[in-house]
């Protein structure tokens, strides 16, 4: 694994924090981690449904 320095706004640190508190990741490295894989998917699925409505649109309307 290859590490990396990110800086945080207080605001962005103290939402982390309060995930970890919650018991939702063990540490600050999990969370960071999982929020990129979420950013990840979130970026390739909003690329694969644009390009599926412009393959139905151009399906209907040949545009």
């Amino acid at each position: 694994m290859e590490i990396i320095e990110a800086k945080l706004t207080p605001k962005l640190l103290e939402e982390v924090e309060k995930l970890i508190k919650e018991g939702l990741y063990a540490d600050r490295d999990e969370a960071i981690r999982d929020a990129i894989r979420r950013l990840i998917r979130e970026m390739r699925y909003s690329t694969v449904e644009e390009n599926l409505l412009k393959d139905a649109e151009w399906g209907l309307y040949g545009k």
